[in-house]
Formats: C-alpha cells, sequence, structure tokens
C-alpha cells in the first residue's frame, strides 16, 4: 500500500513539474507585436523603410525579411534588417516602387531565447481614389490574417495547439510512470 501511494504522489509530482516546464517553452519565441506595416487600415503608399517590433530583442544571428506581392507571389527584395533593440528594419530599395496591392513582410529571426522563428505580417497598400474602396476591403482581410499571424508561434501552430501538446505529453509520462509502477508491483507480488 505504501508502494502505491508513493508512485501516485510521484507521478503526480511528475505531471505537475513538466506542465511547469512546457509552459515557458511553449511561449518563449518572440513575435510581433508592432510596426509601421501592422495598422488596421491600409497604408497611403509604399513605406520607404519597413519595421516590425517584436516582444523581445532578438539575437543578432541570422535574420532576414522578404516581401512578397501576396496576389503573384512575386518576392519583390530581400534584406538582412538593422537590429535597433526590439525594431527590426530594412530600408526598400530605390527601385522598388509597388505601389498599390497586397503584400506581405515575412520574416525568419533568431528569437531571444536562440530559437530560428518564422512568421508574416500581411499589409496593404491603397491606390487611387477609384481602387480605394476595393483596397479597404482587401485591406480587412488583411488586417484579419495579421491578427491571425499574432496568435501563432513560428511553427504556425495557435498556442492553445502547444498546450494540448504539452498536455497530451504530461500524460504520455505519467501513463509511462503507472505502467512502470504496475510493472514493480506485480514483480513483487510474484516474488511474495
Amino acid at each position: 500500500m505504501h508502494f502505491r501511494r508513493s508512485t501516485s504522489l510521484f507521478a503526480l509530482g511528475a505531471a505537475a513539474s513538466m506542465l511547469a516546464m512546457s509552459a515557458p517553452a511553449a511561449l518563449a519565441h518572440d513575435s510581433v507585436i508592432g510596426g509601421n506595416v501592422v495598422s488596421d487600415s491600409p497604408l497611403q503608399e509604399f513605406p520607404e523603410e519597413i519595421t516590425l517590433e517584436f516582444s523581445a530583442v532578438p539575437r543578432d544571428d541570422f535574420n532576414t525579411f522578404a516581401v512578397t506581392d501576396t496576389k503573384t507571389g512575386e518576392v519583390l527584395f530581400d534584406a538582412e534588417p538593422e537590429i535597433k533593440q526590439r525594431e527590426l528594419t530594412i530600408e526598400v530599395p530605390d527601385d522598388v516602387k509597388p505601389g498599390p496591392g497586397e503584400y506581405q513582410v515575412g520574416f525568419q529571426i533568431t528569437s531571444s531565447d536562440g530559437h530560428a522563428t518564422r512568421g508574416s505580417v500581411p499589409f496593404s497598400v491603397a491606390g487611387s481614389a477609384d481602387g480605394a474602396a476595393g483596397d479597404a476591403a482587401d485591406g480587412d482581410d488583411a488586417n484579419d490574417a495579421a491578427a491571425k499571424q499574432d496568435e501563432t508561434n513560428s511553427e504556425g501552430l495557435p498556442p492553445a495547439a502547444l498546450w494540448a501538446l504539452g498536455i497530451v505529453g504530461v500524460l504520455a509520462i505519467v501513463a509511462v510512470v503507472i505502467m512502470a509502477g504496475a510493472k514493480m508491483r506485480r514483480a513483487n507480488d510474484l516474488d511474495s
């Protein structure tokens, strides 16, 4: 009886420890929290520089941005951003003048925790007065996508999925501990 009680306490302690350790890992990657292209409305013109603000200061290891026309899939340019604390900035090359449309800033950074983090932020640029209404409607879709991006991590999994995976992992460990305890009990019963 004493063995069963200590096995249960051990399993409970192991489960609590694993749950506590899995939460920071799931939330550790840096995410976009702002920037000059993160907006609720279309930009009036294509920016001369693009800045994304992250939740922590990324490491200066390997960081890159790529700007893509989302309708055509064409990569307009890519560059290594300049890091100023939590803000990473790239200058738009002089020969890039894309005009009105739907765009995306894709990024790969080295998060403050040392892990590679990938993601993207959609944005739109308004056109002339004739196209402004259509662009505004398209901008709502882009903003919805930006909100969804903020809810995902670098691997594209929402935080709820990460928590679910962590819980499944903890339950698997608890199951292994219980099975090991049952095996030891059977071995003790056979020896008796």
